[in-house]
């Protein structure tokens, strides 16, 4: 197994790609750190210079991919740009959702969850904080924000976020973590979409004057 220095710009990142390859390739307790250290190429000794150990940089890959990503973009200027658009916040967070699922990394960080999650307590909590507090948190404040201007029918924001991010994980269990194989981008998206339009025609505020409900959701 290589990893070319070049897809990587400093010795942390490049201990982080290698430790994802190896705990999920061969588990958690089957990667040494002499043999992590060995991938990339440097002495046991001196990866301690970057990390305490393996459990640090287990807890770090948790920092970097999954549920604590999607949060630090939840905190950019991109979706301060539609903190006032709940279509188009719907529609950012499903796009670069797709792309997170569909990158070799997370899918890789996904299949170490799964397979580790009960490994430390300490650090199955820490994912379920980024997932349940951090991500969670920060698409709900997005639907307060829209619930406040009025834009959206959405009596409880905390559980109209819930639905939403609900809708969207059984796709990803679907098409990415059950299968074999995970489906082609297209089927992905044409997945999202029709999720994305009975989503924001459920939350569209009623028209004044509408006597027919919601009306349909538009594409931005």
């Amino acid at each position: 197994m290589k990893f070319e220095p070049a897809l990587v710009k400093d010795t942390r990142a490049r201990i982080l790609e290698a430790a994802l390859e190896l705990f999920a390739e061969h588990g958690y307790a089957g990667t040494s750190v002499r043999r992590l250290a060995r991938a990339v190429g440097l002495r046991e000794s001196s990866l301690y210079n970057h990390f305490a150990g393996k459990e640090a940089i287990y807890h770090a890959l948790i920092d970097a991919h999954g549920p604590a990503s999607s949060a630090d973009r939840l905190r950019g200027p991109r979706y301060a740009a539609v903190k006032n658009d709940p279509a188009a916040f719907c529609r950012l967070y499903v796009e670069d959702l797709l792309d997170q699922w569909s990158d070799p990394r997370e899918q890789r960080f996904q299949e170490l969850i799964l397979a580790e999650r009960n490994r430390f307590e300490g650090e199955r909590a820490h994912y379920v904080e980024a997932l349940f507090s951090d991500e969670l948190g920060m698409v709900t404040r997005f639907f307060s924000g829209f619930a406040l201007g009025e834009p959206i029918a959405a009596p409880q924001p905390s559980e109209t976020a819930r639905l939403f991010m609900a809708g969207l994980t059984f796709i990803r269990l679907e098409h990415y973590i059950m299968p074999a194989k995970a489906s082609a981008r297209a089927r992905v998206r044409a997945a999202l979409d029709r999720f994305l339009d009975t989503f924001l025609a459920l939350i569209a505020a009623p028209q004044l004057g509408d006597a027919h409900g919601p009306p349909a959701a538009r594409r931005s």
